[in-house]
């Protein structure tokens, strides 16, 4: 059986927000609390990180990008390169509704036939952070960084990528992402 753990991808510079997102304070904590307790039910948890002001949590492993400056792609390679695992759920840290239901339902969608998995909202667009990623597609990885392509979709297209959409149970909103100002608040007044 294959083991799958849990990477948090919170090594973007945050250049819209103005402020590192992993640390926004919503409803139950930190962006990076919520995200964390959303991987607790793996044995292996991993947080792509390169700000030494981004906390580790409890029961992370912590990496850095061995390509640094070039997006989520250079988080997911460095962690793929660092896991004991066959694959990881990755999880974006900007996502606010991002639970731990979902992670287990990516990790229990695994199939070594793909070297990705990643899900499909509503309207077909593709949410290539919230997926699963197996070490079979580190070659590609390496690749596209090696050569300065770091467009997320385009490095997917090279890949046996299988693409899933939510049960029915799961709501579409585990999507959100919170890039601005501006959504933060918005974010928070769902909540008042």
């Amino acid at each position: 059986m294959a083991k799958i753990g849990f990477l948090l991808l919170s090594g973007g510079q945050s250049r819209r927000m103005g402020t590192h997102k992993a640390l926004l304070e919503v409803r139950d904590g930190t962006l990076l609390d919520v995200i964390a307790k959303a991987g607790a039910g793996f044995e292996e948890r991993i947080l792509s990180a390169n700000d030494p002001a981004i906390p580790t949590p409890e029961g992370f492993a912590r990496c850095a990008d061995v390509y640094p400056g070039c997006g989520p792609m250079a988080g997911i390679h460095a962690a793929l390169s660092l896991t004991a695992c066959d694959a990881l759920v990755t999880a974006p840290c900007d996502a606010p509704n991002y639970a731990a239901e979902l992670a287990l339902y990516l990790a229990s969608q695994y199939d070594p036939a793909y070297d990705a998995l990643i899900l499909v909202d509503e309207t077909g667009r593709a949410q290539p952070l919230t997926g699963v990623y197996g070490k079979s597609c580190l070659p590609v990885l390496e690749a596209h960084l090696g050569q300065g392509k770091y467009k997320m979709m385009q490095m997917l297209e090279g890949m046996r990528l299988g693409k899933l959409t939510l049960p029915a149970h799961l709501s579409q909103h585990v999507f959100d992402n919170l890039n601005t100002p501006q959504e933060l608040q918005q974010y928070k007044k769902t909540f008042e």
